[in-house]
């Protein structure tokens, strides 16, 4: 019996984590930016040795370099017309070299790789779950409150300054949000399932659904599922619980493409 009240944590873990980075994916999708989520992830790496070796704040300073590079990554792209692809590599090599020295300065501190890339929601504190659930809560809001604006950025960013739409302000929020997203899952999701989060459901979502409201709803129902099913796989059969919920995730990929198949040919 003492052990229901972990394992009920783990899973709101996982299921919290899954559904916050879900809500965005299909906004990241849209804008073709799943490398930004992918190279912030690994850019957070920096953040992490920096806090290890001068004992600071973990998820403070990770967030703070995370934030701070996805900002000059948009200032980079405008100020000198450099593509935020190029500019993003150029800060995720340099980000990852930085890291990688920093933590060799640390001696005696032995950097668990297999938790940085994976996750473990089983270390996961209530603490760090009340984030998850409000990560949750910010985002549904910030969707809900500037729909119109993201709806513009995501499929035609142009129209949005014609129509005198505050583009770049919510592109700033959006950038910001994205970058919390990714710190504070990082613990829960490690590396792996933050990138995957943020390009399968969605990916899965827009070969069965064609409107972006009614893909935002399948992309978190998508996540939640693989997400149960998941941590049950896991579980069970003793696997890692981040790569059975992308195994899982991908799968639905597949089952998404094969009833989209079923779609068109009723049309």
């Amino acid at each position: 019996m003492r052990f229901f009240p972990f394992l009920i944590q783990a899973v709101l873990a996982a299921v919290l984590s899954s559904l916050s980075l879900s809500l965005f994916s299909p906004f990241v999708t849209l804008r073709r930016i799943s490398y930004m989520g992918e190279a912030l992830s690994h850019i957070a790496f920096a953040g992490i040795a920096i806090a290890l070796l001068w004992g600071l704040n973990l998820q403070l300073t990770t967030l703070v370099v995370v934030v701070a590079v996805s900002l000059a990554v948009s200032w980079l792209a405008r100020r000198f017309k450099l593509g935020e692809g190029n500019s993003l590599t150029i800060f995720l090599s340099v980000s990852m070299a930085l890291g990688i020295i920093l933590v060799s300065l640390r001696k005696g501190y032995s950097f668990d790789l297999a938790s940085y890339l994976f996750g473990n929601v089983l270390l996961i504190s209530k603490a760090e779950l009340w984030e998850l659930g409000f990560l949750c809560l910010l985002n549904l809001a910030f969707i809900a409150g500037f729909y119109k604006e993201l709806f513009y950025l995501s499929y035609n960013a142009e129209m949005a300054q014609f129509y005198r739409i505050p583009a770049i302000r919510v592109n700033r929020l959006f950038m910001i949000l994205l970058a919390l997203n990714i710190v504070i899952n990082l613990r829960a999701a490690g590396i792996i399932l933050v990138s995957a989060q943020l390009i399968l459901p969605a990916a899965a979502a827009f070969n069965l659904v064609g409107r972006l409201d009614r893909a935002v709803i399948c992309s978190a129902l998508f996540a939640v599922v693989s997400a149960l099913a998941g941590f049950a796989l896991s579980w069970w059969l003793d696997l890692p619980t981040g790569a059975s919920i992308v195994l899982l995730e991908f799968m639905l990929f597949l089952a998404s493409l094969a009833g989209s198949r079923v779609l068109r040919t009723k049309t």
